[in-house]
């Protein structure tokens, strides 16, 4: 996030950028990944910000998101007018706040369905780069440097931006509205159509899941056909495939959500608690409690 502002510096020859790494309380704080930061100031040490970038990679945003830090969020936004730039579940802690009511916001895919429901004033969608107005997110990654290159073209211009683009070898420029996730045929490395809308299909049905007859009377072949295009492409059965799909989409909702591990079986199409813990343990060797 930080290594563009500093290309913009070095390569406009002026200190265009100044920042300071801010958190509750000041210090060191663990990162997601487990790297120890340090940050300059706490949030009572802050005056105004012209530009607020909260950055959040947390699968837990509610542990970070103490009154404090709302309040100061809200404190920037409505008192001071600053910009607020909003970094993978940073567009949580920004909703969390107020600030988003009315506003379109972009978090990762993984988290987009979850934090929707918890902020229906909110409208999240699955784009790399989202600009409402004073608000602007990205879901992490890679499009975090879009994010800061579109900073640093509407706060100076597209030559600058250019030129640290060059800097950090970014060499193609993506759409703010291009998806997040990869397409079926890349995830999939097939273009077999018939292959390709049988997962379609999987992914749009998980609560009340098709059975393999329903899927190849959708798709016009017969049940040995997709055998073979499963174990052939993917090196499973139809049927194991499927019930992986249901199980990673029971995982991000108990990392994610509050809900009972008995709603999120019945979410992810399982007939039974006992079924769904069973598939669970041999899936990824943990129970769906030792996940949460």
């Amino acid at each position: 996030m930080l290594g563009p502002l500093r290309h913009a510096n070095a390569a406009s020859g002026l200190p265009l950028y100044e920042w300071e790494l801010v958190s509750e309380f000041g210090g060191l704080i663990r990162s997601s990944d487990g790297i120890d930061i340090m940050t300059n100031v706490s949030i009572k040490e802050v005056e105004q910000c012209e530009t607020l970038i909260l950055c959040s990679g947390c699968h837990d945003p509610q542990t970070v998101s103490s009154p404090a830090v709302l309040g100061f969020i809200r404190q920037q936004s409505y008192f001071f007018g600053a910009d607020i730039g909003c970094q993978d579940m940073g567009a949580y802690l920004a909703a969390a706040a107020g600030i988003l009511d009315g506003h379109r916001a972009t978090v990762h895919w993984e988290n987009h369905e979850s934090t929707q429901e918890l902020f229906p004033n909110v409208e999240f969608v699955q784009e790399l780069l989202v600009i409402d107005r004073k608000v602007f997110s990205c879901p992490g990654g890679l499009s975090g440097l879009d994010m800061m290159l579109y900073l640093i073209r509407i706060q100076h211009d597209q030559q600058l931006a250019t030129l640290v683009a060059d800097a950090l070898i970014y060499t193609h420029k993506r759409g703010n509205t291009e998806p997040q996730r990869r397409s079926l045929q890349i995830r999939l490395d097939s273009r077999n159509k018939h292959l390709v809308e049988a997962v379609q299909l999987m992914e749009l049905n998980i609560e009340e899941p098709l059975y393999i007859s329903e899927l190849t009377t959708h798709l016009g072949i017969s049940g040995r056909e997709l055998e073979r295009l499963f174990k052939h492409n993917l090196q499973q059965t139809p049927k194991s495939f499927y019930r992986q799909i249901r199980l990673e989409k029971a995982r991000n909702m108990l990392q994610q959500t509050t809900e009972s591990v008995t709603a999120i079986s019945v979410a992810c199409g399982f007939v039974s608690l006992s079924h769904f813990t069973r598939c669970y343990q041999k899936q990824f060797s943990k129970s769906p409690s030792q996940e949460r």
